[in-house]
This record gives structure tokens, sequence and C-alpha cells, in this order.
């Protein structure tokens, strides 16, 4: 009696790995280092904890919104995206859900259906791949090369007439590469030469180090072929509000609203408002907070080089790490950091097939002084 499909998804790592904690304490000499979820290690700055204790006051802050969303974060939105890209946006081609992750799951829907296909990079984001089977959409996917990037000239070859989309998630969750504006604008091209959706995931697009990736949008037929995922979810430490957001043409979000509307109605309003209040007061703290998360990864990556865990890629909560330990699995090497040196880590197998040699890193949960003492940890690891 149940269903064939989701019996065949795997279980989520993240919940996976938080059962390895299950009944374990940590020498007080050496806490647990969790860089196992991109979590925010910091609260919501103390304005908008303010502010949010002001807006539960409010009827509203408990009431139904319309289902793509209070129509003043649209526009922020729009207005914020435009002046990162350069491009114009409008309220009407913004819809706000309940986190980026139910943004994903309503974009896929609305351009492909049970028995066809959709083109991901690998590794991939877990969540991705676990949606596409429970739904029967099977997953496609494409090896990525030198620095983690994805070959639009590969990604060629496995389309076919079942494909309807190709995902690109950058900077790139699990190994956090970046992936350059050439690049994306290539699989823009490849996409609309074949009537396909390009599915691009900016969560972290916030802690770029060189402000917006790309002028996607700046192309005058992006809403024909283009939907943009978005978080206020990391940037704002807002991850347990869950507000997401996706841009796109009018006639997919036509068809995502009635996904949402059978889900969850509408995003939480409390979450909107205090997405809203992000948008139009805190872009000074957004300024801060990339910073410090470039330091850290510049810190971890100047610190591992050199030393036998090779830094694939890096950048915003990411680093996705060879472990020097050849004959090892990832998952055992995972399992033996948390058992020896109290790190907690995600392995690469998690994030697709061919992921064994790797570890993914997240420093969302480190401060500064902690990325020191992680590479302290796994240059000490041993392989048994």
């Amino acid at each position: 009696m149940l269903n064939p499909l989701l019996k065949q998804v795997v279980e989520s790592p993240i919940g996976e790995t938080k059962r390895w904690l299950d009944g374990r304490s940590f020498p007080i000499d050496r806490p647990l280092l969790n860089v196992s979820q991109a979590v925010p290690g910091y609260p919501p700055p103390d304005a908008m904890i303010e502010h949010i204790k002001d807006a539960a006051s409010e009827f509203a802050a408990a009431r139904y919104t319309p289902i793509l969303g209070i129509p003043a974060l649209r526009a922020a939105l729009a207005a914020d995206v435009s002046a990162q890209y350069g491009a114009t946006i409008g309220e009407n081609q913004v819809g706000i859900t309940s986190g980026c992750n139910e943004a994903f799951c309503v974009a896929t829907m609305a351009v492909a259906e049970a028995g066809t296909e959709i083109i991901l990079p690998v590794p991939y984001y877990f969540n991705h791949d676990m949606w596409l089977r429970s739904v029967g959409i099977s997953p496609v996917y494409l090896d990525t090369g030198d620095g983690m990037l994805p070959d639009p000239e590969r990604a060629s070859l496995l389309v076919n007439d079942r494909t309807r989309a190709i995902v690109l998630v950058t900077p790139n969750n699990p190994t956090g590469a970046i992936y350059p504006p050439a690049l994306i604008e290539e699989f823009h091209d490849l996409a609309a030469r074949n009537g396909i959706a390009l599915i691009v995931d900016e969560t972290y697009r916030d802690f770029l180090p060189d402000g917006a990736p790309h002028h996607l949008f700046s192309n005058s037929t992006w809403t024909e072929t283009a939907i943009h995922l978005y978080s206020f979810s990391k940037v704002f430490s807002l991850t347990g509000y869950r507000v997401g957001a996706m841009i796109a043409g009018e006639q997919v979000l036509d068809q995502a609203a009635k996904l949402l509307d059978s889900l969850t109605i509408c995003p939480p309003a409390i979450g909107q408002m205090a997405a809203l209040f992000g948008l139009e007061h805190l872009d000074g703290w957004r300024a801060d907070k990339r910073a410090e998360m470039q330091r850290k990864i510049e810190r971890f990556v100047a610190a591992m080089a050199g030393t036998p865990w090779q830094v694939e890629s890096a950048g915003a909560f990411f680093a996705y790490v060879r472990h020097p330990f050849v004959e090892v699995a990832a998952r055992v090497v995972a399992e033996r950091l948390l058992d020896e040196h109290s790190v907690l880590s995600l392995s690469g197998d998690m994030f697709g097939p061919g992921q064994e040699g790797y570890l993914r890193l997240a420093f969302g949960n480190l401060d500064e002084a902690s990325v020191d003492v992680l590479v302290d940890r796994l240059l000490t690891a041993r392989s048994s």
C-alpha cells in the first residue's frame, strides 16, 4: 500500500547524519564541529528580530496571503534582482514559496511530468534528485569536469525528446563552484535551442564575492526558457521561516500557483514579513555576512594547500574536498572523522555516483577561528 516511487527514494542524508549524533557526547577539549548542513550558525540581526516580534502581533501575520506571496515582497525582490543583474524584472514574474526546495518542486512539476527526464550535474543537491524520483521524473546525470563545472557540449548529448529541463545550482551545493557567466549563458542557449527549461538555483547568490554571476535576465527571451530559484533562508538566517522564491515567465507561474495552492496554500506570512524587512533594511548586514563567509572559505583553502586533502572547489558555504584515503569509502571516512575527531561532515556518495573520493564541508556553523581547528583535525586524521 506504499507508493513504490517513494520507496525507492533514498533517505535524506541530513536525517541520516543527524542520527549519527544520537546518544553521543564529545570531549570538552574536542567539541563537535558540525560542517554537515548548510545552515547559518548566527541568528538574524537584532533589528529583524524586533521587527518579527512586532509583526507577530499583527492579525495579518496569522492569516493567509495570496498564493504567490505578499505583493510588496514580490515587488521588493523584483527590484533587488533587477538592480543586481542589470535587468528589468516585474512583480508579476516573481512567486514567493515556502523555501527554495518548494520552489524547485513546483518549477519542475510545471515543466515536466512522470516519464520525462531532467538533467542534473553530478555531484547534485540530493533533495533535487530525491524529488524528481519521487514524482516519476528521471534524473539524467551530467558529470562535471575541472573545477566541478558542467560542460554544455556534454549536456547536449543527453538531450532527447523526453528531456524537459536542465538544472544548474550556482554557487553550487555541494561543491561551492561558482559558474562563470558565459557558462550559464551557454546553457541557456542550449536549453532555448531544444525548447526545454533552464532551472537555475541561486540559493547562495548573496555570498558571491563579485556580485551577480550572469546576465541571464538581460536576454529578451529569458521568460521562454529560464526559471530562477532563490532563498531568503541563508542570507537573513531565516531557515526555519521557510521563505523562498521563483522568478519565471507568467505562464510558468500560473502553473506553479496551482501546485502551491494544493501544497501550502501560501508561504508563511510571518516569514514573508521578515524577508521583506531584510530586503528593505539589511543591505549592509548582507554585505558583512558575505565578507565573513568569503574569509572563512579563503582561510580554509589557503590552509589546505599542499596537504593530502585536495580542495576541488570552494565558494559560498561550501568546500568539496578529495580525501586522501584512496581505498576507503567516503562514508567510512566521514564516520571515522566523527568518531575520532568530532567532525560531522557529509560523504561524497550522498551527492551522486562516482563521488566516493570526496567529502562536503559546510562552513555556516563555524566561526573563523574554528576553521583552523577543522584544518588541524583533518590533517591529523588517519585512514584506519
